[in-house]
């Protein structure tokens, strides 16, 4: 075992999205995970993966998958060295990054003086390759962080529907469409809005309107599934990246990831743009065919609301537009696909719509 126990965030699949204070150590050529807060773990070493991250790589993750999902520890450098002289092979490549980036560091104080003004012009010719950088250099544990602070502003603006008929159908539906490997949380909001959305780390927010508006469980499938195609391709971080400004996008490629917190909270309202609502259609039109789930529920749900709220504008559709075109797109995609068998999802929703607190009458298009 080594000298003394060393310091890390531990961060579990599923788990809350500060993570928890954790001591390390090896022990018989293992290593041994003592976090404060539940039983200690042991990780081969052969199951490690490291990863020198941050702002001059100044800190490490350490991650490994087991029968939980993918588990993560970050540790300074400060505190490395135990760890690093125990199993030198494993931190070779890191420890490689680590100094290739310090022997750079000095001739790129002379490209960051100069980066705010690229950025500018980069800003108005096209800010989405930046949003992509930045995006691809977020850890999952910062990602994490953020869809948390999501989660918080949203708790505080309404109250949050943790069990009952209509919650039971969330979160069977959202299991329904998840794999094995992904850490998705489901919430419901008690709030009349026909309104859900994706936050970055796997949080998808549905409000209690949504689901009263929905004619079946397959239709609800069908914005689950759009809702988590965002996650999946992490349109919700770009579309935060984009919309916090230079200063927060220069903050973040130095690693800095502070200010994009703050904006955690304007999320629910960020539009996205008409490429990733396609691409959010399709990717989720293609996971509702692996969950065997009746994918016309996605256009059925956009086209019946559409209808009914005509001269109206339902908060999903400020976010989502259902124009025609995406409407047209989705039926042609359906229609080409090969859907397979279908499974109903067994869920009795005349007692879930009979279940909300919420009722239709009181819908607030627009209101958040």
């Amino acid at each position: 075992m080594s000298d003394a126990p060393i310091p890390a965030r531990f961060y579990p699949a599923g788990g809350a999205a500060h993570g928890h204070p954790a001591r390390l150590a090896w022990q018989d050529g293992t290593l041994l995970v003592l976090p404060e807060d539940s039983p200690p773990q042991r990780v081969d070493i052969a199951a490690l993966q490291v990863e020198a991250r941050g702002f001059n790589h100044s800190q490490w993750a350490l991650q490994w998958n087991d029968a939980d999902g993918n588990q993560l520890l970050m540790v300074d450098d400060a505190h490395i060295a135990p760890l690093r002289d125990a199993a030198p092979a494993l931190f070779a490549g890191g420890h490689q990054i680590r100094q290739r980036t310090h022997r750079r560091f000095g001739a790129g104080i002379l490209f960051l003086i100069a980066l705010p003004l690229l950025l500018l012009a980069g800003f108005f010719l096209s800010i989405d390759p930046l949003a992509e950088r930045v995006v691809a250099h977020i850890p999952s544990g910062i990602e994490r962080q953020i869809g948390a602070a999501v989660l918080a502003r949203t708790r505080a603006e309404g109250r949050m529907i943790d069990s009952g008929p209509a919650w039971e159908a969330v979160q069977i539906v959202g299991k329904r469409l998840a794999r094995p490997a992904e850490s998705l949380e489901f919430h419901l909001v008690d709030k009349p809005d026909i309104n859900a959305f994706a936050a970055p780390g796997g949080i998808v927010v549905v409000y209690a309107g949504l689901i009263d508006k929905s004619a079946s469980a397959e239709e609800l499938a069908g914005v689950l599934a759009h809702e988590i195609a965002h996650v999946e391709l992490r349109h919700s971080l770009k579309q935060l990246v984009k919309s916090a400004g230079l200063r927060v996008i220069v903050a973040a490629l130095l690693g800095d990831y502070g200010g994009l917190g703050g904006w955690a909270a304007q999320l629910g309202e960020l539009k996205f743009s008409r490429d990733a609502e396609r691409e959010a259609d399709l990717r989720g039109l293609a996971r509702l065919h692996e969950a065997h789930i009746d994918p016309s529920g996605m256009p059925r749900f956009f086209e019946t609301l559409a209808k009914s709220e005509a001269g109206r504008m339902p908060a999903l559709f400020s976010t989502h537009p259902a124009t025609t075109e995406r409407l047209d797109a989705l039926q042609k995609a359906i229609a080409a696909g090969n859907r397979g068998p279908v499974e109903p999802i067994d869920v009795n929703w005349s007692a879930v719509r009979k279940g909300l607190s919420t009722s239709a009458s009181e819908t607030a298009p627009g209101r958040r």
